[in-house]
């Protein structure tokens, strides 16, 4: 693991997790527990806010694992 991949990984995922958080609560007009977050209805539907940030999020969480070794 190289830290500079683990600290641009950790400051990636926080963004895109806080965007797609956001987003999420947008949408339903309430935040949610983490373990609510991954039914579909939460992703949102092809190219709208809610699913690019739910993808981004995807996107950097997998960054995060391959960063550390666990994907």
């Amino acid at each position: 693991m190289d830290d500079e991949d683990i600290i641009r990984t950790d400051i990636e995922f926080a963004v895109a997790d806080a965007c797609w958080r956001h987003e999420v609560a947008r949408h339903l007009g309430t935040s949610v527990a983490e373990d609510a977050l991954t039914p579909s209805e939460m992703k949102g539907e092809p190219e709208s806010a809610l699913r690019l940030a739910y993808e981004e999020r995807l996107r950097a969480l997998q960054a995060w694992r391959r960063a550390r070794g666990l994907a």
